[in-house]
């Protein structure tokens, strides 16, 4: 059973815990917010580099389309060439040039087809995947939102919590309070546990005879002579 110096401590670990808590929160928000940034920055490139493929796409059409333009012109000389001739000599590397041309345009013609049905289902998928981005994103932006609304209310909970820490330190004795503080500094909570069947129920180890006495007693403070902790006694 807990001494009332024992329970003064018990209050305080519990304001020092509750203040270390958001103390640790405030400070890992920043991790959270700029990874939810990342995220949301992904999201966006991701859409990006759809929207850059399709261009990408669009800007070879035009490349093919510029250059079937061309070759169906050369084409056209060549066949009004033709007509000049007079020697069967030149008659014949015309008419080669020009099936030459033809066969060029046939190829230019296929891969116009080939790149129409790759650009429709580009911007197909770019549309699919540029949905599910921006509601993707739009999650990470109400996480944010979140975010900064825990940061306020952390905020505003810390002079609270700081303030009630102060007044349960200012009601303990010194030397209870250097103790309390001493052993602090070297432990994870909780650093006051309870001693029961001879064994400190924070380490899980056997404390010494001395040590047990001592917390029965329950006139002093007394710690765990394997891990440091505060005890009290508890039947």
């Amino acid at each position: 059973m807990a001494t009332d110096c024992t329970t003064s401590l018990l209050i305080l670990q519990d304001r020092d815990m509750n203040l270390q808590r958001i103390e640790r929160d405030l400070a890992h928000l920043p991790v959270e917010k700029a990874s939810t940034q990342k995220k949301k920055a992904d999201l966006e490139a991701e859409i990006a580099a759809g929207k850059q493929l399709v261009k990408e796409l669009e800007v070879r059409g035009k490349m093919i389309e510029t250059e079937m333009g061309d070759v169906e012109q050369q084409l056209l000389k060549y066949k009004n060439q033709q007509l000049l001739v007079k020697k069967n000599d030149e008659y014949q590397a015309l008419t080669h040039e020009i099936e030459l041309t033809q066969s060029k345009i046939s190829d230019l013609e296929e891969k116009e087809i080939e790149l129409l049905y790759g650009l429709d289902e580009a911007r197909k998928k770019q549309g699919e995947d540029e949905a599910v981005c921006r509601e993707k994103i739009e999650a990470e932006k109400r996480f944010l939102g979140r975010l900064d609304e825990k940061e306020a209310n952390l905020k505003s909970e810390i002079d609270a919590a700081r303030q009630a820490l102060a007044e349960v330190e200012a009601s303990i004795e010194k030397p209870m309070l250097s103790v309390y503080r001493r052993v602090s500094r070297g432990l994870k909570f909780p650093i006051i546990v309870a001693q029961k069947d001879a064994k400190c129920q924070g380490c899980h180890m056997r404390v010494s005879s001395s040590v047990e006495v001592e917390v029965m007693k329950g006139n002093e403070i007394t710690t765990c002579d394997n891990c440091g902790r505060i005890l009290y006694f508890d039947a």
